[in-house]
């Protein structure tokens, strides 16, 4: 089976990081792939060319040649022309846009087309950009894909003729498990990892911790990541004297050993679709908050597995950081469960399974 794949980009972003996971158990002798990066070449492409199924990948916008729109649709038709892939995949909202687009133009013909959305595109977007998705992404859409089943059923509830698909991220834990032994220290360990994006919402951790009697309260906050507001971050924490409390160290290769010497998990996020760092975090029995948003409510059951926050809710954030970084007792139970709840609801094997099946079931 060939299929071509479409993405922005190879960097160390979440959906990036399935779209690689995904490929390296596609076997070689099933399936030929091809890869069209639509935006940059990202800092993890040799990752991607070193994967057995993987034949050869583009990149539409080559260093300092930046195309505009219209032309990267009839560059990507073009492509698909060339290699007349069985399936056309897209991942996340541009190139899902862009191949929408190309498709729409009459570049391509008879080729199914499936698209994978990362997050609530109904919680980010404005009413016109949401216009835009459903003509040019939905529309042309012959099977929608999710990481989330709320995000699904939102979908099925506004398009009920699409056929579309919830299919759980693909998870690789280390077989160490948190637990409370793995810290010996005053101060508690808080920390929160993602792209520094407004709609991560870390501004609002950052005012929680500001709400906190460091005195009677002893914490530090690690925010690991890298993006375009860091330095808004980094200056907020300087504005409130939290910079001897808060730290920025930027990407981290080994995120899992940061995790383990931790005490506290944090995501403020504003929307999500099935959160990577939030599901690792558990995974691990990490005692975890989160806000109450999108696919986060397929993972947390507030009270049982973690606690769930509104978004955009500095005071509420503050007193639930305050509950468990004081009450060891039940941020245990909280891990514990959150362990059990990722263990139940993850299967790789299954998941990718599923993938098969949706790939068989469109070019019968």
């Amino acid at each position: 089976m060939r299929i071509l794949y479409v993405i922005d980009s190879m960097t160390r972003d979440g959906a990036e990081s399935q779209l690689l996971k995904t490929l390296d158990r596609l076997k070689p002798d099933e399936y030929e792939v091809s890869v069209v990066l639509s935006r940059t070449e990202g800092e993890r492409i040799r990752e991607l060319t070193a994967i057995s199924c993987v034949r050869d990948v583009t990149i539409l916008n080559s260093e300092g040649k930046k195309r505009k729109i219209l032309e990267n649709a009839f560059t990507l038709g073009g492509v698909i022309k060339a290699i007349q892939p069985d399936i056309v995949h897209s991942w996340l909202w541009y190139s899902n846009f862009l191949t929408g687009l190309s498709h729409r133009l009459g570049l391509w013909r008879r080729i199914p087309l499936i698209v994978s959305q990362r997050g609530d595109y109904h919680a980010r977007y404005s009413k016109f950009r949401l216009w835009i998705t459903e003509k040019f992404i939905y529309n042309p859409a012959d099977i929608l894909i999710t990481n989330s089943q709320q995000i699904q059923q939102l979908l099925q509830d506004l398009y009920p003729n699409k056929t579309i698909y919830s299919i759980p991220n693909i998870l690789e834990l280390p077989t160490e498990e948190w637990t409370p032994t793995q810290r010996d220290r005053s101060e508690k360990s808080i920390v929160c990892v993602g792209r520094f994006a407004p709609e991560k919402g870390h501004r609002y951790l950052i005012e929680a911790l500001n709400l906190l009697d460091c005195k009677d309260l002893p914490w530090q906050c690690t925010f690991l990541g890298d993006g375009e507001l860091k330095s808004e971050l980094s200056n907020l924490a300087e504005n409130l004297n939290l910079t001897d409390k808060i730290s920025f160290p930027g990407f981290c290769d080994d995120v899992y050993s940061v995790l383990l010497q931790a005490d506290l998990f944090v995501l403020p996020s504003l929307h999500e679709g099935s959160p990577n760092a939030l599901i690792e975090a558990m995974g691990l029995g990490l005692p975890c908050i989160a806000s109450d948003v999108g696919g986060i409510k397929d993972l947390i059951v507030n009270g049982k597995n973690g606690i769930l926050v509104p978004p955009k809710d500095s005071i509420s954030l503050s007193d639930a950081v305050k509950q468990l970084i004081t009450d060891s007792n039940y941020s245990e139970d909280l891990g514990r469960n959150a362990r059990k709840t990722i263990q139940q609801k993850f299967n790789n094997t299954e998941s990718i399974r599923k993938l098969e099946d949706i790939y068989k079931s469109v070019i019968l």
